[in-house]
C-alpha cells in the first residue's frame, strides 16, 4: 500500500508540475499577447513631428501583435509627404517606423500650391523657410526646373526667399528663356537657369570667397554661364533680366 500511496503521490506532484508549466505558458502568451506598444521610435522624419505621427496613428494601449504593419503604412502613406516607411516590430513591445518623406521645394504664389520634389502639389502653406516661386514660368521650363531643383542641396533652399522666372535679353532678343532669379536670405541675388541649376550647391563657398577678395559686399551673382568664371557685381537688379 505505501509503495502504491507513494506512486500515486508522484503521479499527482508530477500532474500538478504540468499543470502549472501550462498554466504559466498560458498566462505568459496572454501577458504577451496583451503587451501593450511600449516605445515608437521614428526616423527619417523631418516635416511631421514624432508627436504628430504617434497621434495620428493612435496607438493608444494598442498590444504589439495586433499591430499591423500593412494597415500603419497605408495610413502613413495618406499624409502629403511622406514617400515610403519601412516598419519594425519587436514582441518586446518596441515599434520601428523608418520614413521617407517628400522634399519641399517651394511655394508657388501662381496656383498657391506648395510643390515637392516628386512635383506633387499640395495646399497646406504652413511650411516656413521654403522659397516663394513669385510669377508664372512656361509650362516646360516649369515642369524641367522643378525636377532640376530637386536636386539642389536641401541646405541651399533654405537659404532663398523668392524665385523670380527672368529671361535673359539683349535688344528685345531672348538669349536664355530658361534663367531664374534666386533672391537669397543674405541680401544678394543669384541668376541661374536650368542648364547650369546645379551650380547653386555651391553657393555658400562662391560667395565666401567673393566676401574674402572683396570685403561683405552684396550683389548680383551670374551662375546662369557654361564658363566656370563667375561673374560678381554690386549692381541693382535690371527689369529686364539684364544682360550677362
Amino acid at each position: 500500500m505505501n509503495k502504491k500511496n507513494k506512486k500515486r503521490k508522484i503521479r499527482l506532484r508530477g500532474l500538478l508540475v504540468i499543470l502549472l508549466g501550462i498554466y504559466l505558458i498560458i498566462t505568459c502568451a496572454y501577458y504577451l499577447f496583451k503587451m501593450p506598444i511600449k516605445n515608437i521610435e521614428i526616423n527619417g522624419n523631418q516635416y511631421y513631428k514624432d508627436n504628430y505621427i504617434i497621434n495620428y496613428l493612435n496607438l493608444d494601449n494598442t498590444s504589439i501583435f495586433k499591430v499591423s504593419k500593412s494597415k500603419i503604412k497605408k495610413e502613413l502613406l495618406k499624409l502629403d509627404l511622406i514617400s515610403d516607411v519601412k516598419i519594425r516590430k519587436n514582441y518586446l513591445g518596441s515599434l520601428t517606423l523608418d520614413i521617407k518623406e517628400e522634399r519641399i521645394l517651394f511655394y508657388n504664389l501662381s496656383n498657391k500650391k506648395v510643390i515637392l520634389s516628386s512635383g506633387k502639389m499640395i495646399d497646406d502653406n504652413n511650411y516656413l523657410g521654403i522659397p516663394t516661386l513669385i510669377n508664372y514660368v512656361p509650362e516646360d521650363i516649369y515642369q524641367e526646373f522643378v525636377q532640376k531643383l530637386s536636386k539642389i542641396d536641401s541646405k541651399i533652399l533654405k537659404l532663398v526667399s523668392e524665385i523670380e522666372y527672368s529671361v535673359s535679353m539683349v535688344d528685345n532678343k531672348v538669349i536664355d528663356d530658361k534663367r531664374f532669379l534666386f533672391r537669397m536670405n543674405d541680401g544678394n541675388t543669384v541668376y541661374i537657369n536650368t542648364i547650369n541649376i546645379e551650380k547653386i550647391n555651391n553657393y555658400v563657398e562662391i560667395y565666401e570667397a567673393i566676401v574674402n577678395k572683396n570685403g561683405n559686399v552684396k550683389g548680383c551673382l551670374y551662375l546662369d554661364s557654361n564658363s566656370d568664371n563667375n561673374h560678381f557685381n554690386n549692381c541693382e537688379e535690371k527689369g529686364d533680366g539684364g544682360e550677362n
